[in-house]
């Protein structure tokens, strides 16, 4: 029998971000456990190491530029702009995450994650449309259970938004966040001096000016991210797929845009009570942003409650319904 074979053709250049090569290759440890033979082309970008050693565990092969013409099997493209590429290549044979909804071309398959709806331009045979087609990492809820066993103090607050935060959100928003924690924190105990309570995660690709503050403690892409996720009372975290795994994880968030996509999809994603958001990260006010986390660190009432929105938001088993879908298209059957 001939192998299925899936190109999953992203970027990851500081302006694109991580989060597509991050969902492309939570897709392709999927398609990998269904047998399926997997290649991650790159047109823009490379991996980490850490991302490059989980692709070579499952048995990806890893392009880096744009390649020779795809002959024979499923294309999926997850691009900023789908257009970039999409249109060159065989529309029957053709997956394309649109969350942005801008893809003009055809496709078998069009596939909108991040809102409960899609209406955009393309020619699609097949529409997936909402939260549970969300690609999440399988080894993220192992990586919460193993949270209580771990040697880490957890922070009431983890900030993260994303892999290279093109924008430097980071630096605008955690030094007003992490002091407004500290403050909360103190004062029910009257304590003087309290030590961080806000941990600031970057990623591999961030070249922003925030550095380590008395009121927060700084990490730059740590191995162990799962596991202070799951250990956070709250997270600050932009709009995009991040949110989505707090929620699988049942942690009430404080989210904000980080690009202009996610200045629709973050207010509709708010509608399910699994997070907050409070605006656009780039030009919003710390200090609006600051009392939104401190104001949720204490109140216990609403954290449990955004703690069972989050669970119902989604199951995290959108990868392998995509993966299926996938099969589907390659063996002529979607």
């Amino acid at each position: 029998m001939t192998a299925v074979r899936v190109h999953l053709i992203t970027a990851a250049a500081h302006a694109d971000g991580q989060g597509h090569l991050s969902r492309e290759a939570t897709l392709a440890a999927a398609l990998a456990r269904f047998g399926v033979e997997v290649t991650v082309r790159m047109l823009r970008g490379a991996p980490t190491d850490g991302q490059r050693a989980r692709l070579a565990a499952i048995g990806a092969r890893l392009e880096l530029g744009a390649g020779a013409p795809l002959l024979g099997a499923v294309a999926v493209v997850d691009l900023p702009d789908p257009n970039e590429v999409a249109a060159d290549l065989d529309p029957e044979r053709l997956v394309v995450f649109d969350d942005r909804e801008t893809y003009r071309g055809r496709a078998a398959v069009v596939v909108q994650p991040s809102l409960p709806r899609w209406s955009g331009p393309a020619d699609a045979a097949r529409v997936l449309e909402g939260y549970r087609w969300v690609p999440i990492r399988a080894g993220l809820v192992a990586g919460a259970r193993a949270a209580s066993a771990a040697v880490i103090a957890p922070a009431p607050v983890v900030v993260c938004f994303g892999g290279s935060d093109p924008d430097d959100v980071a630096s605008r928003l955690v030094p007003a966040v992490a002091d407004a924690v500290r403050t909360v924190l103190a004062a029910p105990t009257g304590a003087g001096r309290v030590p961080p309570a806000t941990t600031a995660v970057v990623g591999p690709g961030y070249r922003g000016r925030l550095a380590e503050g008395k009121a927060w403690t700084l990490l730059r892409d740590p191995a162990d991210l799962d596991r202070r996720l799951a250990g956070a009372r709250v997270a600050l975290v932009g709009a995009g797929t991040m949110k989505f795994e707090l929620a699988v994880l049942g942690i009430p968030t404080v989210s904000v845009a980080v690009a202009d996509d996610q200045l629709v999809a973050g207010p509709v994603f708010a509608t399910t009570g699994a997070t907050r958001f409070v605006g656009d990260g780039r030009t919003v006010d710390p200090g609006q942003v600051a009392r939104a986390v401190a104001d949720l660190v204490v109140d216990s009432t609403s954290l449990q409650q955004m703690r069972q929105a989050a669970r119902g938001a989604l199951d995290g088993a959108g990868a392998d319904r995509l993966a299926r879908v996938i099969l589907e298209v390659a063996r002529g059957t979607g």
